[in-house]
């Protein structure tokens, strides 16, 4: 009688199936004693993912305004249109607010040293009569000796010191190399959209086709809508604080709510990120101040979160908290920064991925075992991920 688990690996005997596992053995004890060939693809990878996925944000937000304009003229001059009106308002608003953004970045980093020995002073001062001032002390003494330590370190070893400027350096160039390499990509992409995906199209086997375009269909529409309504939300939450700032008088309003709408676009993380920093300020200020200040944060990010983000992002994604916490760790640390920002759309992409490939894992196992209870959902469905 023929053995169904091995029809359904694909084979007819048993060899196979052994075949099949020295096989996965010695790849990967292969994969592993050549690791150093793959170095170069990971460096690459690394440097040309920032601008690739800068180039796709500019393409799904400037898509739909070029999709518009290109019923009245040719495409390619509907894109040049678009892009004279996002460089004219930048040259307008975007130089001025960065000025003062400057300005007050490079006044909070003079007033850093004086703002912390205040805040540490307060602290002390607060915790003078209560049952703690003794564990507070303590504390404020074992930061004082590691803030001091680390200068001394900093002092000894300046070579160090100095391959950190370097990295610095290396940080900031590939920023400005994203920033001018991104728009080109997505002139390219606005002006063709469909070239790069025919190309792409006529690689892939014939018979994989249907499955291609059920993939890149729901990737690009569930990706165009993150990566776009991720972009508007935080352009929208940054102009909110910085409104809310001005009104209660906080000072340096403008460069936490600059800060605020960059780092949300890092889910939950960059929230925190950017509160620590305007609660220290606002308690220099006052302990009204300090009041004011949660008040409008947590209002504020409790409207965003339940009328902006639906509105403009809506649930497409589907993704738990927990998991998106997760997905943020373990980017973070295969690819640095890139993967703090950019990983909930790789994880998409890896996800969508795996589910098609488990449709079909139970779809082939019905086949096979269907006398002993059947999968449900065997069957991928690009409707159940587009709305």
């Amino acid at each position: 009688m023929k053995n169904r688990l091995i029809a359904f690996l694909g084979g007819k005997t048993s060899y196979y199936v052994l075949g099949l596992v020295l096989l996965s053995a010695c790849t990967i004890f292969m994969l592993d004693k050549i690791y150093f060939v793959f170095k170069p693809f990971v460096t690459i990878l690394l440097v040309t993912l920032p601008p690739l996925v800068f180039g796709l944000v500019l393409y799904y937000v400037f898509n739909p305004l070029v999709k518009k304009l290109a019923q009245k003229m040719p495409r390619g001059w509907a894109v040049a249109v678009v892009y004279i009106v996002a460089l004219a308002l930048i040259g307008l608003a975007g130089v001025q607010l960065t000025q003062l953004v400057i300005d007050q970045a490079q006044d909070l980093v003079e007033q850093l040293p004086a703002l912390f020995d205040n805040f540490q002073k307060e602290v002390q001062a607060f915790f003078d009569n209560t049952p703690l001032k003794e564990q507070i002390d303590q504390l404020i003494t074992s930061i004082d000796q590691v803030v001091k330590q680390a200068a001394d370190y900093i002092g000894k070893n300046w070579q160090a010191g100095a391959e950190g400027l370097g990295n610095i350096f290396s940080a900031v160039s590939s920023t400005l190399v994203t920033m001018f390499v991104g728009p080109i990509i997505a002139f390219f992409l606005l002006k063709d959209p469909h070239k790069f995906y025919q190309a792409v199209l006529r690689i892939v086997p014939p018979g994989f086709r249907k499955d291609f375009k059920q993939l890149v269909n729901v990737a690009n529409q569930q990706l165009g809508a993150y990566l776009k309504g991720q972009v508007i939300a935080s352009l929208l939450l940054g102009l909110i604080y910085w409104v809310t700032f001005l009104v209660i008088g906080l000072k340096y309003a403008t460069v936490l709510a600059v800060a605020a709408g960059i780092l949300s676009i890092i889910p939950y993380v960059g929230s925190f990120l950017a509160f620590l920093p305007g609660l220290f300020i606002a308690f220099q200020d006052s302990g009204f101040m300090v009041v004011k200040f949660v008040v409008i944060w947590f209002v504020v990010q409790l409207l965003h979160g339940d009328l902006v983000v639906p509105r403009v992002m809506g649930d497409r994604l589907k993704i738990h908290p927990i998991t998106i916490m997760i997905v943020l760790l373990v980017m973070g640390d295969l690819l640095g920064v890139v993967g703090v920002i950019f990983g909930i759309p790789i994880y998409t992409l890896i996800k969508l991925v795996v589910i098609y490939l488990f449709t079909r894992f139970k779809g082939r196992y019905n086949h096979f075992f269907k006398d002993k209870g059947t999968y449900e959902q065997a069957e991928f469905n690009d409707e159940d991920y587009l709305d």
